[in-house]
């Protein structure tokens, strides 16, 4: 690593070492000892520090590393000065070429690994502080910054199973407990992320945010092993004056343990909810999907009522927390086909994630979308020449003008039976016009509805019914997004109208 560093000659100008001598007795004796001039240097350096003279101590030792470029002690600890002073980038220079000499040091690592993260060089961190836990695998300042690490990357059963070594190791800052919890809470352990939370919260009892994670999580964990009932008095007792909206609160639970498979305590939970609000659509259907009642089509009331809710958090959700990212994956396999597309419908828009990509074609955009709130979201793009409050498949039967593409993503899932939406999308696409959609991959059944409350579809059932309409210009196996943090398996694929 190339560093800056004052040529040895011009160190010793005879006001330095008048002026230094007068102020640190130590250091001229040294020098009148003849002690070598670099390690007189170096203590002068040191002093300096103690003294809180921060950049004169760095000029010091860097005339010490001048003549001294190959000892990593005096590099490391010229890094950790300037460190202290907020040259972090200096400082990550210094300590980088005192670790190039000297790689055996678990706290230069420690160091270059802190300022690395907090500079924004996250691969250049998560490699100093795997180095630092590879040299003392009991630092439990290593196993705490990794974890932390891990769960910006979603890397949750890596962070968890570190920042649980950090605490067995002594860690007790509040921080690290509530991220544990969180990140426990994210894998579906709730009982652990409970004992978690509670931790945080006796760390900090005035905190209302973890108070109220602390009291979901008891509320779960206390659904999965006793009553409704109990749970509700769980929560409250927990979360005191900072409890939330208990409607809200438990339905959030009821979409944890039904994700997270803990059917029979989603369903006692999921019942109670029922009996509060029995026309709520989006609990009836959940309910009905978890006790494995047949439907062929998720509810239209089911549908409007989820997205209009969902809408405000939708793209920050579905793009940040499930990894969704099928419309730029369907926009690439579409540029590759070369075609060009003057009209184009996107069939079950949401917020418009696909708009970008489907408008770079230069066709005249169409969504639709039986959302509303969702709508508002998608106008607000202002990428679409139209955009319509429809059902998908009352929408193109109505229709007569045809389109040149039809792309309908992570739309399938939300019906079982898709006889009826491919017919009538073949019937409104031009002769060799394209139909884009992604589907989730079931196996065995035509369609199955999932705990989640979308439908899983068979490739050979969907082929056999695309097969005569259409010809198959591209399919690709993919991850559609998380589920319970968890992949979901799913296909997307291209069609040409016959």
């Amino acid at each position: 690593m190339s560093i800056h560093m004052p040529p040895p000659p011009a160190i010793m100008s005879a006001d330095f070492l008048v002026h230094w001598r007068v102020l640190y007795p130590k250091f001229g004796a040294l020098i009148d000892e003849g002690t070598p001039l670099v390690k007189a240097l170096r203590f002068l350096g040191l002093a300096l520090w103690q003294d809180r003279r921060l950049d004169e101590a760095a000029e010091v030792l860097k005339m010490a590393a001048s003549l001294a470029p190959n000892d990593p002690a005096i590099l490391s600890e010229l890094g950790s000065l300037l460190c202290a002073a907020g040259r972090k980038i200096e400082a990550v220079q210094y300590l980088s070429a005192s670790l190039e000499l000297d790689a055996n040091q678990t706290q230069a690592w420690l160091n270059v690994a802190g300022l690395c993260n907090e500079i924004g060089n996250k691969g250049t961190a998560e490699q100093a502080f795997q180095a630092a836990l590879d040299l003392d695998p009991h630092s439990a300042e290593a196993a705490a910054g990794l974890g932390l690490l891990y769960v910006e990357q979603r890397r949750f059963e890596d962070a968890a199973r570190l920042l649980t070594v950090a605490v067995e190791r002594g860690v007790t800052a509040m921080a690290i407990y509530a991220c544990l919890g969180q990140t426990l809470h994210l894998l579906g352990e709730f009982s652990r992320a409970s004992a978690a939370f509670e931790k945080a919260a006796r760390a900090c009892p005035g905190e209302a945010r973890i108070v109220q994670k602390y009291a979901q999580a008891r509320l779960i964990e206390t659904v999965i092993e006793d009553s409704v009932e109990r749970a509700i008095e769980t929560y409250h007792r927990v979360a005191r004056e900072h409890a939330e909206d208990i409607g809200a609160v438990c339905r959030a639970a009821f979409q944890a343990l039904a994700g997270f498979g803990q059917q029979q305590a989603a369903i006692r939970l999921g019942r109670a909810l029922l009996e509060r609000a029995p026309n709520d659509p989006i609990i009836v259907y959940h309910l009905d999907a978890l006790l494995g009642r047949a439907h062929d089509r998720a509810p239209r009331d089911y549908v409007t009522a989820c997205f209009d809710n969902y809408a405000p958090s939708f793209d920050q959700h579905l793009v940040k927390v499930l990894d969704y990212h099928v419309p730029d994956k369907c926009h690439t396999m579409l540029v590759e086909t070369g075609m060009k597309f003057a009209s184009i419908l996107d069939l079950g828009c949401g917020t418009g994630l696909a708009a970008p990509f489907l408008s770079s074609f230069g066709g005249h955009l169409t969504g639709v979308d039986i959302s509303p709130r969702m709508l508002d979201k998608a106008r607000e793009r202002n990428l679409y020449g139209r955009l319509i409050e429809d059902d998908a498949i009352d929408y193109l039967s109505r229709q007569d003008a045809p389109f040149d593409l039809i792309a309908s993503l992570d739309v399938l899932v939300y019906f079982g039976d898709l006889a009826g939406l491919f017919e009538a999308a073949a019937a409104r696409l031009a002769p060799g016009g394209v139909f884009a959609f992604s589907f989730e991959t079931g196996r065995h059944e035509d369609y199955t509805l999932l705990p989640s409350g979308r439908f899983a579809h068979d490739p050979a059932y969907v082929e056999r019914l695309y097969s005569g309409r259409f010809t198959r210009i591209a399919s690709v196996s993919t991850t559609l997004r998380l589920e319970a943090n968890q992949p979901v398996a799913g296909r997307i694929v291209l069609l040409r109208r016959n």
